[in-house]
């Protein structure tokens, strides 16, 4: 993990005016900067980027963040990935928690060597007449062999030794093409296989799967190692490739194998992606969503291809929103989408995915395929077997049809199934302050405090808790701020800052208000004298509800139990 000071340290640095700009045109509008949205379509400006909160909001379409979300939105980083290129320009070097605080290898020097290996691949491939045979038996043409940039390795020990002068170089290891035998030996991780590269969304080689041709050889399939550029959890097969196919059809197909992916790009299905040897992790769909929000899982009709749906539903219901869509496509038996899409037409595994299994009612397929629910005892398996999977579920939409569907189902009132799990929904999971109504056009004077102290974080003054002790979304988000700003290690130059930790408070439609808000106020204006005026106004009002309160208490009291204070107030309250 990255650390939070260090994330804090690149926002406070990092100026989000450049990084937009190197992607998107600015233009100057007054104390901010202003362009058409690069992730919707419109023909006047409502992008807005301010250089003194450090974020950017669409007026439009809602998209909003920091340098570094931008970066994972445009340019398709993972969040790593963002910090990374951030930290390279600003000259810094990004710690790792986990490796006390050891540095990363040189990343540039790694994507370079990777490189070149897979152009030595590419190369030995068109002078292998065995592995041209083998693509060719597979079905797959020479354009889709050069899109994907397969290649072979040679049958050697030491083929890179060609490519590579210094063999012993470090950093050959550290990249995952080379490595030591128990007499010290090095040798070439891959021999004698289908090279495909793994690439991430800059298109940047960052790993190997290597295939070979015997079958009877194993392992058949055998990947990179995790380096600190190829993380197996992290990263898809496909992804470059995808990006056009993923924005046509507005969905994303994840499948099980690098072939899945070729071939069914080969026959015109091109917004199919493939995990890398691993279980879909929740890492896997947050990058994933952020191209679509509707992904279809493609798994082999066997148990083994069921068993591993249901660990990728158990992942997906932990990231699912109210705006996400999952479905479970199940092939054939002995049937995987290389296979059938060879067999078969491209419409009819169009079909498959039009009539795929959306995910509420995979869940209840699942937990019924071995109970017919017709005894008590069988009821009760199910709810144990139930809660859980709800009690993941963020989204309010998704778990409230859910219960309704499963109250339906066990012949039971909506009541009567939410009394039974309704109270433990919140164990275990994180409650965000959550989204109202918004108060943009008549802003309280607790609200305008908040934006001033977002914008202003040096204006905090422990002492303003007296004014914030109700139960207004405007108190429970300065409890929020008190925490943040108390917490240790903790530095804020700008808004950008403060938002990324006060995301892990407030729901996400709750920042883009804030955001808008803030956005929209205090650029012409002295901010520290605005605070001024606003603490007055809350300390009066706090007062006044205090000496009301207290008023209220005394009335209460007989005169004999009136202490000499309480009269002094009484007396200087009628005055």
């Amino acid at each position: 993990m990255i650390p939070e000071s260090f994330i804090q340290e690149v926002l406070n640095r990092i100026d989000v005016v450049d990084i937009v700009d190197q992607r998107v045109k600015l233009k100057k509008s007054g104390a901010n900067f202003v362009a058409c949205c690069p992730f919707h379509q419109e023909k006047s400006p409502s992008f807005t980027v301010s250089p003194s909160k450090q974020f950017y909001h669409c007026f439009g379409c809602g998209a909003h963040g920091s340098a570094i979300s931008f970066l994972m939105e445009y340019d398709g980083l993972t969040f790593v990935e963002s910090i990374q290129l951030i930290a390279n320009q600003l000259g810094l070097t990004v710690p790792n928690e986990q490796s006390g605080g050891q540095v990363q290898n040189d990343y540039s020097r790694l994507e370079e060597v990777l490189s070149m290996a897979n152009k030595f691949y590419k190369k030995i491939l068109r002078e292998t007449p065995v592995s041209i045979n083998y693509l060719k038996n597979r079905g797959l043409s020479g354009e889709t062999a050069r899109q994907f940039q397969i290649g072979f390795s040679p049958n050697e020990w030491q083929g890179l030794q060609t490519v590579f002068s210094d063999y012993e170089e470090n950093v050959l290891q550290a990249a995952g093409l080379v490595q030591r035998n128990e007499k010290g030996r090095l040798y070439d991780r891959f021999r004698n296989r289908i090279m495909f590269p793994i690439l991430n969304a800059k298109n940047t080689i960052i790993g190997f799967g290597g295939r070979v041709i015997d079958d009877n050889e194993k392992p058949k399939y055998y990947n990179s190692p995790e380096t600190p550029l190829f993380k197996k959890s992290y990263e898809l097969y496909g992804i470059p490739q995808a990006k056009k196919g993923i924005r046509e059809d507005n969905n994303i197909i994840i499948v099980e194998g690098y072939m899945d992916v070729i071939s069914l790009h080969q026959h015109g299905i091109t917004n199919a992606v493939a995990t890398l040897g691993t279980a879909t992790t929740i890492y896997h769909i947050k990058k994933l969503v952020r191209y679509s929000k509707k992904i279809t899982f493609c798994f082999d009709g066997d148990q083994a291809g069921r068993e591993a749906a249901w660990k990728a539903l158990n992942t997906a219901i932990e990231v699912i929103d109210d705006q996400m869509e999952f479905y479970f496509l199940f092939l054939p038996a002995n049937e995987d989408p290389d296979t059938f899409i060879k067999k078969n037409s491209p419409d009819k595994f169009k079909t498959l995915i039009n009539n795929a299994t959306p995910l509420t009612e995979f869940i209840i397929r699942r937990l019924t395929s071995d109970n017919d629910l017709r005894s008590q005892e069988k009821k009760i398996k199910f709810l144990n077997s139930f809660e859980p999977i709800v009690k993941k579920i963020y989204s309010s939409k998704y778990r409230l049809f859910l219960i309704k569907r499963v109250s339906e189902l066990l012949s039971m009132s909506q009541v009567e199934l939410e009394k039974i799990i309704g109270e433990k929904f919140s164990e275990g999971v994180n409650i965000k302050i959550k989204y109202a109504p918004s108060t943009k056009n008549t802003l309280t004077a607790k609200r305008k405090y908040l934006l001033i102290l977002l914008s202003r974080p040096d204006l905090f003054e422990v002492s303003d808790h007296k004014c914030f002790n109700g139960t207004s979304i405007e108190d429970e988000i300065f409890i929020a701020l008190s925490n943040i700003f108390n917490s240790n290690n903790s530095s804020f130059n700008n808004s950008a800052s403060i938002f990324a930790s006060l995301s892990n408070y407030l729901e996400d439609k709750l920042i883009v208000e804030l955001q808008t808000q803030v956005m929209d106020f205090g650029e012409n204006i002295d901010l520290k004298t605005e605070m001024e005026l606003v603490r007055s106004v809350l300390q009066n009002i706090s007062s006044k509800r205090i000496q009301s309160e207290k008023l209220s208490a005394l009335k209460n009291k007989s005169l004999s139990d009136l202490t000499d204070e309480d009269k002094e107030f009484l007396k200087n309250f009628k005055k």
